[in-house]
């Protein structure tokens, strides 16, 4: 079908009073048009009214209200899994308050986990949503005829939201994962050819423009809208070949609803229109209206879905798995992501509310506002208004009047009954953004209008759900912890509380919900800064920071658990087994000793102290086979940073054995220290590391001694008082350090990290400090092994070159030693051995540097920024100067004057932190 014919199909849908369906068809091909002879036939013979809508379109919705209320049918089928029908009387029920969604499972995977989900959303103004309520109301069965979710596979379920053409993966949203998707409506090249004859920007203003501009009186023609809705959608399937609608699902899913429609027909009605207990109302998305005409009327185009359906039938509505949760307006959004979503719900549910009051709607009251969608214009432009001045943004009356004007004046000239989306918004962009405001954009910030027009038209809503059995014993009662400790579930809007868990009993009780809550993956809340104890982080701050919602994604995620257990605490003890079988499973020796703290600092910040005893149990046995040492080493100050957290932590009752772990880490400590003396060149800075951190931890425990001995009570079997915690393992430790000190064989940076922590805790003397610093780097020494076994020193103790005038002289004497290309060799590794010093170190340094060599300040504490050319360049010269020097007997001038100028050189090139390395020379 040529776009020509598409445009002119479409522009006689949209031709103001030509909207009848004859008037389409007249420019359709042949195909359609039968199909609209079909479905005559199927209304007139059978009693099957067909109800085309699109998902979420308020113009849909009160269409199908009104055939509700006239044919007054005897059964409504609606699109959606079948199984969803048990959920009927929970959708009914009067606490269900919209925005809300069923949610349903797929299998599982062999970790017990679901393979996929999807969400079924329905608003105020979804036309399905209108069908139940509606239907109930006069009292017609009710029934869902899709094909089970189940039944769809793992790559249809990634379709789901997904646009054509695309790559076919899971949607990063998983609120993209809708079961009413509009994809190919959305990519349709008719709908984009309609869209160019109609001057519209894209399929949305389509939709607005053919229907959601029609005035409520039209709507409730519900056999016009209907008819035209179906030319609308079946011109757009025209444009996808056989295979690609059976590749994605579709086909199949057709066939099962066109079965369930054909029996539940046969059944009310006895095959017969006239007879019967009614007609039946059939509520699908537009796009599959043509296949199931085709299908249930026995045209030749429907055999791919006949023949999909097996000989006898598909037997008895399968019973899934599918829950009902809270769903708000964020997700439903088209323009923010969702994959069958209108855009702007907040808009719609308004303008559907207007249709309502001027209509009259006895079975769902309405609120009191605008009556009428021309009356809703000035309501939407005067809550923008407010909202933007709420935020800042003052938006006068005259703006307000003029926007009106402007939107009235648009919808004249694109030639619709009454200003639409589109046109408010052009309004609101043209009369209400100033210099100082606007709506933002990409990469910009968000903007005070932006924000209200986001308000407005977006929505803020949140649905609610019965506390029946629609919802998952988990949800309510992860939802009644959440308010037991005073945080908001009531809306989805995002929230930061802080807290002080050090010093508030109330606060430790809500820390310990949020924590646990992130610990099984639910997605209400994460730490935004203060003490994190499971990554030992921030520990020394006081209050901490959290940033929670309670959005649908929580509840959904909740679903996904129930098998894990119907409480938070059953889900938490779940996850830890899970954690402990991970860990055990890493195989004897390859535990780590580490990863077994970070679960015992996770078990007490959530709270589950009584199961630590099977963790700790854990932890003890990898304590004996971790080889490690930076392992043992990290677990043991996370142990004795949550033995100082106890009361934070309500972990009294687990003191003790905290502090038990922690001498049996610093015992297995003891036999590991050796280890570092072996390591190679490339692992001496990660060995340093565990140096300094071994260091911390025996000062720490050290410190512990007095309050674990006053908690304790000397208590059998454990290995501290007033001298500290592990003190026989403490001393231990510190022999195997001394020893691997002086042994010969030691790696240069460990020797050196070793001497000036030695040093610095009063176990070196001045004298063999200096003297074994002199004897690793006098001349003679290897240039490599003297500037690691500096960049040691210099890693554990940065200070001393500057608090101690020996080690500076000793360090001058070693660099004025070195010949040129040695120098030049070792240069990377000296700038790099001096990062450790802070700025203004490095500053102090470049001054006593200056001191010694007779250099003015100003020319040592500088910056060099040199290019590789500039260094070639310099390097060239520099070999030249030599030459001529040796050839004129003048040699020794390059290596003494050269010599004097090395640490002065250096120190600048440190100080300045510049891209190149400039020679001895150019210093």
């Amino acid at each position: 079908m040529s776009v020509e014919v598409v445009a002119d199909a479409g522009a006689a849908v949209g031709a103001g009073t030509s909207r009848r369906a004859d008037a389409v068809w007249e420019h359709a091909p042949e195909r359609l048009r039968a199909a609209v002879d079909a479905a005559r036939r199927l209304r007139d013979e059978r009693g099957i009214h067909f109800a085309p809508v699109r998902h979420h379109s308020p113009a849909c919705a009160v269409a199908v209200r009104s055939a509700i209320e006239e044919l007054r049918p005897a059964a409504v089928l609606i699109e959606g899994p079948e199984e969803f029908t048990r959920l009927v009387p929970d959708l009914l029920h009067e606490e269900t308050r919209p925005p809300v969604a069923v949610l349903s499972l797929g299998g599982r995977t062999g970790e017990d986990e679901p393979e996929g989900a999807g969400f079924y959303p329905l608003a105020s103004f979804s036309p399905e949503w209108v069908a139940l309520r509606a239907g109930h109301a006069v009292g017609a069965e009710l029934a869902f005829v899709d094909r089970p979710f189940g039944e769809r596979s793992a790559a249809e379920r990634a379709l789901d939201g997904a646009a054509p053409g695309g790559s076919g993966g899971a949607q990063p949203d998983p609120f993209a994962r809708t079961l009413m998707s509009e994809r190919y409506l959305a990519h349709s090249e008719a709908v984009a050819a309609l869209a160019r004859r109609l001057g519209c920007r894209d399929h949305d203003e389509v939709w607005d423009q053919l229907f959601e501009a029609r005035a409520s009186a039209e709507l409730a023609d519900w056999r016009t809208v209907f008819d035209d809705v179906f030319a609308w959608s079946a011109l757009a399937r025209l444009d996808y070949e056989e295979g690609v609608l059976a590749g994605d699902g579709s086909l199949d899913r057709e066939a099962r609803m066109a079965a369930r429609v054909g029996e539940t027909a046969d059944r009310l009605t006895g095959g017969g229109a006239g007879g019967g207990a009614g007609p039946v109302l059939v509520v699908t998305g537009a796009f599959h209206t043509l296949a199931l005409v085709e299908a249930l009327s026995g045209a030749p185009e429907g055999a791919p879905v006949r023949d999909r359906q097996p000989e006898g039938g598909f037997g008895p509505a399968v019973q899934g798995e599918a829950w009902l949760v809270r769903y708000d307006h964020e997700r439903l959004d088209g323009l923010r992501g969702y994959g069958a979503g209108m855009p702007s719900p907040g808009y719609y549910e308004r303008l559907h509310t207007a249709h309502l009051r001027e209509l009259g709607s006895a079975q769902d009251p309405v609120p009191d506002g605008p009556v009428g969608a021309r009356a809703l214009v000035t309501e939407v432009l005067v809550d923008i208004a407010r909202g933007a001045a709420e935020r800042g943004h003052a938006v006068s009356l005259p703006q307000v009047s003029s926007a009106a004007e402007s939107a009235v004046r648009l919808a004249e000239l694109r030639e619709r009954a009454f200003p639409c989306r589109t046109d408010l918004l052009d309004a609101v962009r043209s009369c209400y953004v100033q210099d100082d405001g606007g709506v933002g954009g990409p990469g910009e910030p968000e903007r005070p209008l932006g924000l209200a027009i986001a308000e407005v038209f977006g929505g803020r809503s949140l649905g609610d759900v019965p506390p029946g059995s629609a919802s998952p014993p988990l949800v309510r009662d992860v939802r009644e912890r959440v308010r037991a400790v005073r945080l908001v579930v009531d809306d989805s809007v995002p929230r930061t509380t802080r807290l002080d868990a050090r010093r508030t009993a109330s606060h430790r009780s809500k820390r310990q919900v949020l924590a646990l809550l992130d610990f099984i993956g639910a997605g209400f809340g994460r730490l935004v800064s203060g003490p994190d104890h499971v990554s030992g982080r921030g520990l020394g701050l006081i209050t901490e920071e959290w940033q929670y919602s309670w959005t649908p994604l929580v509840e959904a995620r909740l679903v996904e658990m129930v098998h894990l257990g119907a409480t938070l605490d059953a889900v938490a003890v779940a996850r830890l087994h899970e954690a402990e079988a991970r860990l055990a499973s890493t195989g004897a020796g390859s535990a780590s000793v580490a990863a077994a703290a970070r679960l015992v600092a996770q078990t007490l910040v959530i709270g589950m102290g009584v199961h630590l005893p099977r963790i700790v149990a854990l932890l003890r046995s990898t304590l004996d086979t971790d080889r490690d040492l930076d392992s043992v080493v990290s677990g043991a100050r996370q142990l004795l940073g949550l033995w100082q957290a106890r009361v934070e932590l309500g972990a009294e009752e687990q003191a003790s054995e905290l502090l038990d772990l922690v001498s049996q880490a610093l015992a297995t400590a003891a036999y590991l220290v050796s280890d570092l003396g072996k390591v190679r060149a490339e692992d001496e800075d990660a060995a340093i590391s565990t140096l300094v951190g071994l260091r911390a931890l025996l000062r720490d425990a050290a410190a512990a001694g007095g309050a674990a001995a006053v908690d304790a009570a000397g208590s059998p079997g454990t290995d501290r008082g007033e001298d500290g915690v592990g003190s026989a393992a403490r001393t231990a430790v510190g022999r195997e350090l001394a020893r691997l000190r002086d042994e010969d064989g030691t790696a240069p940076a460990v020797a050196g990290a070793l001497l000036a922590l030695g040093f610095t805790d009063g176990a070196v003397v001045d004298d063999v400090l200096i003297k074994r610093v002199r004897g690793a780097l006098a001349a003679g020494a290897d240039p490599g092994t003297a500037v690691r076994f500096l960049g040691g020193v210099m890693r554990a103790a940065p200070d001393l070159i500057l608090h101690t005038p020996e080690m500076f002289d000793a360090v001058d004497d070693a660099l004025r030693a070195l010949d040129g290309d040695a120098f030049l060799a070792v240069l990377p590794d000296l700038r790099r051995a001096f990062t450790w010093l802070r700025p203004t170190e490095t500053h102090r340094l470049a001054k006593r540097v200056a001191e010694r060599t007779g250099a003015r300040v100003e020319q040592v504490d500088v910056r060099v920024a040199l290019s590789e050319d500039d260094l070639a360049q310099g390097l060239a010269v520099d070999h030249e100067l030599t030459a001529v020097l040796r050839r004129d007997g003048l040699a020794h001038w390059a290596a003494t004057e050269a010599q004097a100028e090395s640490v002065a050189e250096f120190v600048a090139e440190t100080a300045a932190g510049a891209g190149a390395v400039p020679t001895r020379g150019e210093a």
